[in-house]
C-alpha cells in the first residue's frame, strides 16, 4: 500500500472517529482559522445583539452561533480552513446572508455585514466587505489553495516543490529527472533547512531527528485543500523551532459525492535528447514515470453521521538519467607501476574519455607520478600511493 494511502486513511479514520463522538469538539491549534467581522445598519451605525450564523458551504451544516456584542462586533474562532456563509438574523431588520467568505489556515478573515430595515420574514443576499489583508497579526507567510496545488506543475506530485512560493522562502532546484518523491529542503530567511515546523492537519509531521520532511509519508496534492508557509513573526502555539512553520489542511467530503481518476505520466518518447548526450552521439535514456489514482467523498448514510474523504496514488518510475541509478561498488586502483598516461585512462576511463577531453590534466599526472625516498615505504615510493587491485574495489 503506497505510504501516502495510509496517512490519508489514517487521518480519515481519526476524523471518522471524531464525527461519531458527537459535534461538540472542533479542531484545535494550527489547522483552524476564524472569522471577525461587525454588523452595521444602512447608516453605518454598528447594530448590538444580532444573531450570528457561520456555516459551512460544502456541508451546508450550522458550524458556529454567536452573538454580535454591544459595539456590533463579533468572532468565531477555530473554524476548519474552507468557505463559509454568514447569515444575520436581529429584529426590526431583514435577515441578511452573505456568501463566499473564505477562512484559511491561521489567518483571520474580517467582513462587514450591512443590514437593511424589514421583518425577520425578509431574507436578503448582500455581498460583505471582506478585508483579503491579514490585520490583525504581523505574521508574516502565504496561504496556497487547492486549485494553485493541482494546477502548478510538480515533475513529482509533492507539494512541498511549491514552498518556495512564500516571501523568504528558497530551496535547491528540484531535478525532474531523479527517482523518488523530488523531496525539497526549505530554507527560510537563511536560516538552516533544520529549523522549520512541519505540520499536517494541525499535527506535527517533522523529523525530530534531523527536524525536516523528507523521510515522511505525505499526502498527494489531491489531498491537499491549503496549505501556508508562515515565514515570521508567528506566535508561540505554531511550532517549536524559529524557522518556517509549514501547515497542511487535507480535504473533507461533502453534501454530495464527488469523485475523480487521474494519471499524469512522463515517457523519454516525447522528450527532446539532453545537450552532452547528443555532443557525444548518445542515445536519450530511458524516462518513464507514470502516477496515477483516484478519489472520492460524501457523507457518511445519513448527513448527520459525517462526511468522509479517501485518496489511492500510486508512481511508477524508471529513469536511465538519475543520479545513483548505477551504482558500482568497484573503486579503481591507481596502477602500482606503469602511470604512464596511456596507463591512467584505461584504469580509470575503460569506455574512453569524456568528448572534448584529449587528454589527462598535466599537473596532476606529474603529482600522480611524483617519487621520493621521503614518502615511506618501497625505496623511492610514490607521492600518491597505490594498493593491489584484487577486482572488487
Amino acid at each position: 500500500m503506497h505510504r501516502s494511502l495510509k496517512f490519508v486513511l489514517g487521518v480519515f479514520l481519526l476524523a471518522v472517529l471524531g464525527l461519531f463522538s458527537g459535534h461538540s469538539a472542533h479542531a484545535q491549534g494550527g489547522a483552524t482559522g476564524a472569522i471577525s467581522g461587525v454588523v452595521i445598519d444602512s447608516s453605518g451605525s454598528s447594530v448590538a445583539d444580532a444573531e450570528v450564523q457561520i456555516i459551512n458551504s460544502a456541508t451546508e451544516t450550522l458550524v458556529r452561533k454567536i452573538p454580535a456584542a454591544a459595539d456590533g462586533s463579533f468572532v468565531a474562532a477555530l473554524l476548519p480552513p474552507g468557505s463559509y456563509y454568514v447569515v444575520v438574523n436581529k429584529s426590526g431588520f431583514s435577515q441578511a446572508k452573505a456568501e463566499g467568505i473564505e477562512v484559511r489556515v491561521t489567518e483571520t478573515t474580517k467582513v462587514t455585514i450591512s443590514l437593511k430595515p424589514g421583518s425577520v420574514s425578509e431574507k436578503v443576499e448582500i455581498t460583505a466587505d471582506v478585508t483579503s489583508v491579514e490585520t490583525t497579526n504581523a505574521t508574516t507567510g502565504q496561504s496556497i489553495d487547492s486549485n494553485a496545488v493541482r494546477t502548478l506543475p510538480l515533475a513529482t506530485r509533492n507539494f512541498q516543490q511549491l514552498l518556495t512560493l512564500s516571501a523568504g522562502a528558497q530551496s535547491e532546484l528540484n531535478s525532474s529527472t531523479g527517482l523518488g518523491r523530488g523531496d525539497v529542503r526549505i530554507i527560510v530567511n537563511g536560516q538552516r533547512e533544520d529549523n522549520n515546523n512541519y505540520l499536517i492537519e494541525g499535527i506535527s509531521a517533522t523529523d525530530y531527528n534531523v527536524a525536516e520532511l523528507t523521510n515522511t509519508p505525505l499526502p498527494n496534492p489531491d489531498v491537499i485543500q491549503e496549505f501556508k508557509v508562515q515565514t515570521s513573526l508567528y506566535d508561540a502555539t505554531q511550532g517549536r523551532n524559529g524557522g518556517g512553520n509549514v501547515n497542511a489542511i487535507l480535504k473533507s467530503g461533502t453534501r454530495q459525492f464527488h469523485g475523480d481518476a487521474y494519471e499524469f505520466f512522463r515517457n523519454d518518447v516525447l522528450n527532446a535528447n539532453e545537450y552532452f548526450l547528443n555532443a557525444s552521439g548518445q542515445p536519450r535514456p530511458v524516462l518513464k514515470q507514470n502516477t496515477f489514482g483516484g478519489s472520492l467523498g460524501g457523507p457518511v448514510g445519513n448527513e448527520k453521521a459525517g462526511f468522509f474523504f479517501v485518496n489511492y496514488q500510486g508512481t511508477r518510475q524508471r529513469s536511465g538519467d538519475a543520479p545513483g541509478t548505477f551504482i558500482s561498488t568497484r573503486i579503481p586502483a591507481i596502477p602500482l607501476v606503469d602511470r604512464s598516461e596511456g596507463s591512467l585512462i584505461s584504469t580509470f576511463f575503460p569506455l574512453g574519455l569524456p568528448a572534448g577531453v584529449s587528454g589527462l590534466d598535466p599537473v596532476a599526472l606529474a603529482l600522480l607520478n611524483f617519487k621520493s625516498n621521503q614518502f615511506g615505504g618501497a625505496s623511492n615510493g610514490f607521492l600518491i600511493p597505490s594498493v593491489a587491485d584484487d577486482g572488487t574495489g
